[in-house]
C-alpha cells in the first residue's frame, strides 16, 4: 500500500503544473473570453528562455533567420533567481504583446477565430522553438529543495510537495484577491457587462490586458519549476495544455479552487497508473496517462455542460462566409480534367506533389463539412483519417477486402469514431467542442495510434494498392517509374468526387439544414429541425469524407504510421483550411495546394530554399493573421478578384463599360425612398 501512496505524491509535480497551467487559462477566459490553446506553448518557450539564460547567458526571442538572442551575461550563465526574475518579465511583456496584438482585435470576433487564431500562436511556437533548439530533450538542476522527506513511512522528494504547496497557496490566493478585492470585482464586474463596466470608467480592454499578463506570467513559472522534474522539448510542454484544458473546464473556467484540485488529482492520478501498469499487466503499456485527461474533459462535458455557457458580453457577431458553388458537376469535371492533364505534362516530382495536395485537400473537405456548413470546431478530423488508413490495412489483411469496399469498410470505420467524438456536441459547442475534440485527438494519438498491435508502431503496417476490375492501380509496380499515372489520376478523379458530393450536399436540403443550425440552433428547432440529430449526421458525414482521404493516404503511403496522424497534424489540417477559406470548397483545394506535405507548393518552394522545416511556423503565423484580418479566409478574397476579371472580360467581348462589382446601380427616380440601397 505505501508504494501506492508514493506514487500518488510522486504526482503533484505534474499536477501542481496542470493546475498553474489551468488557473491561467481561467484568468483569461474570464477577462478576454479566450481559451487559449497556445497557453501550453508559451510556457514551453519561457522555460527555453530560462535555460538559455541559465546555461549561457542570453535571452532569447520567439522569431526566426534572423539573430534571436542577445547576449546579457558571461558565457558561463546567470544565477537562478536573475534568471527566474528576467524570464518573468520577459513573459509579462510576451503576454501583453500577444493580447494587444492578436487577442484584442478578436474580442468581438466569432469563436472560430479565437480558437484559430489561439491554435496559430501554438503552431508557431512550437514550430520556432523546433528551429531555434531542435528536439533534443534538455533538463535543469534543482530550483526548489528537493531532499527527500519522510513522510508516513515514506521518502518523498520534497520539491513536489513544495510545488503543490505553491500551486494551493497561488490558486487560494487569486480567489480571494478575485472575490474580496476591487481589481476582482471590476474584472467580475467587466466580464457580466461591458458596457456597464465602461459607463462606471473602466475598460474591460485594459483589465483583461492585465489579466492576460498575470495568466502568462503563471505559464512561465510553471514552465520553469517543473524543468527539473520532466525533460524539455517542445511537444511534450506544448501537450500540457490538455490535462490543463480538463482541471479549468472541471472548474468551469470560474473556479480557481477547484481547477486546483483538478490539477492536482489528474497528475496524482496520472502517476499512480504508472503504477497500476506493472500491477495490472492488462492496461495499455503506451500513452495511458496522456489519455487520462480526456477522461476527465468528457466527464466534465457530461455533467457540466450546461454550466458552461459563453459569456454573455462577447458574442459571436457572424460566421465564416459560406460559399455556394455554381456547377458544381462541370466544375468538378473540369478540375478532373485539369488535374489529369497536369499530371501529364509535369516530372514525377511534381506529380507526387499533385496527389499529395488532392488527398490533403480531400481530409480538408471534411472540415469545410462539419466546421464550415455546421459550425462545429473539431480539431480531430486528420485523427479520423489515421483510423480510416489504419482500418483498411486491418480489413485487407484480415479480411482480405480490397478496394474499393475495403476504402468504404475503413471509411465506416471512421464514422463510427465520428460519431462517438460527435456526441458532446449535442450538448455543447464553441471552444468547449474544440477542448473535447482536442483531447479526443490527443487521446487517439496516445493510446490507439501508439497500439502496436493497431499501427504497427514504428514500423507501421503495409497497404497494398487498390486493385478494380484487374486494372492495377497502385502507386507502384514492377519496372515502372514512382508514383504511376494511373494512381494519380484515380486520386484526382476520387477527390473530384468527393469535392462534388460535398458541393451538392451545400446545395442541398441537408446543406440548407446545416446553415440553419450554425446560424442559430433555437431558431432551426423552432422551424421544426431536429438539432442534435443534425449534428451527429455532420459528424458522420465529415468522419465518412476524412475516412476517404485517410484511405487515399495509406495507398499512396503504402506503408502507413502513426507519425502521419499526431496530434499537430489535426491542428495544421484545421489551420491550413482556415487560411484558405473554411466555408468553401475552393478554400480546402487552395489549403491542400499551398500547405500539404511535400504538396505543389512546398515542392515548388523546396526548390528555392528548404521550406519544409519552416511548415509549421508558416502554418501558424498564416493561421494567426488571417484569423484577426480576414475570419473568411483568402479564397473569399481571391474569389472576389476572379469575379471582377470574368466580369471585365465579357464587359470587353460585349464592348461595353466595365460594370462596378460590389456597388450596386442607382434606382430610377420613380423609385421609392426606401428602396434605395436595397
Amino acid at each position: 500500500m505505501s508504494s501506492y501512496i508514493l506514487f500518488l505524491l510522486l504526482g503533484l509535480g505534474s499536477g501542481a503544473v496542470y493546475a498553474v497551467l489551468g488557473l491561467g487559462l481561467v484568468l483569461k477566459y474570464r477577462s478576454a473570453g479566450v481559451v487559449d490553446f497556445a497557453h501550453g506553448a508559451v510556457a514551453m518557450f519561457c522555460a527555453y528562455v530560462y535555460i538559455e539564460l541559465r546555461s549561457n547567458g542570453e535571452l532569447q526571442f520567439p522569431w526566426i533567420l534572423i539573430p534571436h538572442q542577445v547576449k546579457v551575461a558571461s558565457s558561463n550563465g546567470m544565477a537562478v533567481i536573475p534568471s527566474i526574475v528576467i524570464t518573468l518579465v520577459y513573459s509579462a511583456i510576451l503576454g501583453l504583446l500577444f493580447y494587444v496584438l492578436i487577442y484584442r482585435p478578436l474580442r468581438r470576433a466569432p469563436a472560430l477565430a479565437r480558437v484559430g487564431a489561439s491554435i496559430g500562436v501554438m503552431l508557431a511556437l512550437e514550430g520556432i522553438a523546433i528551429l531555434n533548439y531542435s528536439t533534443f530533450a534538455l533538463s535543469s538542476p534543482p530550483i526548489l529543495p528537493d531532499s527527500p522527506l519522510h513522510v508516513a513511512g515514506l521518502f518523498v522528494p520534497s520539491d513536489r510537495l513544495y510545488l503543490a504547496g505553491l500551486t494551493i497557496l497561488v490558486g487560494f490566493t487569486l480567489a480571494a484577491v478575485y472575490r474580496f478585492t476591487r481589481f476582482g470585482l471590476i474584472t467580475r464586474a467587466a466580464v457580466e457587462n461591458e458596457r456597464g463596466a465602461a459607463l462606471l470608467g473602466h475598460s474591460s480592454s485594459r483589465i483583461a490586458a492585465y489579466n492576460w499578463v498575470i495568466a502568462t506570467v503563471l505559464a512561465a513559472a510553471a514552465g520553469i519549476l517543473i524543468l527539473p522534474i520532466t525533460t524539455l522539448n517542445p511537444g511534450t510542454y506544448t501537450l500540457f495544455i490538455v490535462p490543463a484544458l480538463g482541471a479549468a473546464l472541471i472548474g468551469r473556467f470560474s473556479s480557481f479552487s477547484v481547477t486546483v484540485i483538478a490539477g492536482l488529482v489528474i497528475g496524482m492520478l496520472q502517476s499512480e497508473l504508472t503504477k497500476l501498469q506493472t500491477v495490472w499487466t492488462w492496461l495499455p503499456q503506451q500513452g495511458l496517462q496522456d489519455g487520462l485527461p480526456f477522461i476527465f474533459i468528457m466527464i466534465a462535458m457530461i455533467l457540466l455542460a450546461r454550466r458552461l455557457t459563453p459569456r454573455g458580453a462577447i458574442t459571436d457577431v457572424h460566421n465564416p462566409a459560406v460559399g455556394r458553388p455554381n456547377r458544381p458537376a462541370i466544375t468538378a469535371g473540369s478540375s478532373a480534367i485539369v488535374g489529369i492533364i497536369a499530371l501529364l505534362l509535369v516530372s514525377s516530382e511534381y506529380q507526387s506533389a499533385i496527389i499529395s495536395s488532392a488527398i490533403t485537400a480531400c481530409i480538408c473537405f471534411s472540415v469545410v463539412v462539419i466546421t464550415g456548413y455546421v459550425g462545429q470546431i473539431s480539431l480531430a478530423q486528420n485523427a479520423l483519417a489515421g483510423i480510416s488508413a489504419f482500418m483498411l490495412s486491418h480489413i485487407a489483411q484480415s479480411l482480405g477486402i480490397g478496394f474499393p469496399f475495403g476504402l468504404i469498410l475503413a471509411a465506416l470505420c471512421a464514422v463510427a469514431v465520428g460519431l462517438v467524438i460527435g456526441l458532446p456536441a449535442v450538448r455543447v459547442r464553441g471552444v468547449n467542442l474544440a477542448v473535447t475534440t482536442l483531447a479526443t485527438a490527443a487521446a487517439l494519438d496516445a493510446l490507439v495510434f501508439n497500439n502496436t498491435w493497431f499501427s504497427g508502431g514504428y514500423v507501421g503496417r503495409h497497404v497494398g494498392g487498390p486493385n478494380l476490375l484487374g486494372l492495377n492501380l497502385a502507386i507502384v509496380g514492377a519496372g515502372r517509374t514512382y508514383p504511376r499515372l494511373a494512381f494519380g489520376i484515380f486520386v484526382v478523379i476520387m477527390v473530384a468526387l468527393v469535392g462534388f458530393l460535398v458541393a451538392r450536399l451545400r446545395n442541398g436540403r441537408m446543406g440548407r439544414i446545416f446553415l440553419a443550425v450554425r446560424s442559430n440552433e433555437r431558431a432551426a428547432a423552432s422551424i421544426g429541425v431536429d438539432v442534435a440529430r443534425t449534428k451527429l449526421v455532420a459528424f458522420a458525414i465529415a468522419a465518412f469524407i476524412a475516412g476517404i482521404g485517410g484511405g487515399l493516404l495509406a495507398y499512396q503511403e503504402q506503408n502507413i504510421n502513426p507519425d502521419a496522424f499526431t496530434l499537430w497534424t489535426s491542428l495544421t489540417i484545421l489551420a491550413i483550411t482556415y487560411v484558405g477559406g473554411v466555408g468553401r470548397i475552393t478554400g480546402a483545394v487552395a489549403a491542400g495546394a499551398l500547405l500539404a506535405s511535400n504538396g505543389v507548393v512546398p515542392t515548388l518552394l523546396n526548390n528555392v530554399f528548404n521550406f519544409n522545416q519552416y511548415q509549421l511556423v508558416i502554418a501558424g503565423v498564416l493561421l494567426t493573421l488571417t484569423a484577426v484580418a480576414n475570419p473568411d479566409g483568402m479564397t473569399k478574397e481571391m474569389g472576389a478578384g476572379m469575379t471582377k476579371l470574368r466580369l471585365k472580360i465579357v464587359d470587353a467581348v460585349r464592348g461595353q463599360k466595365p460594370a462596378a462589382v460590389g456597388v450596386t446601380e442607382s434606382p430610377p427616380a420613380s423609385a421609392p425612398k426606401e428602396m434605395v440601397g436595397r
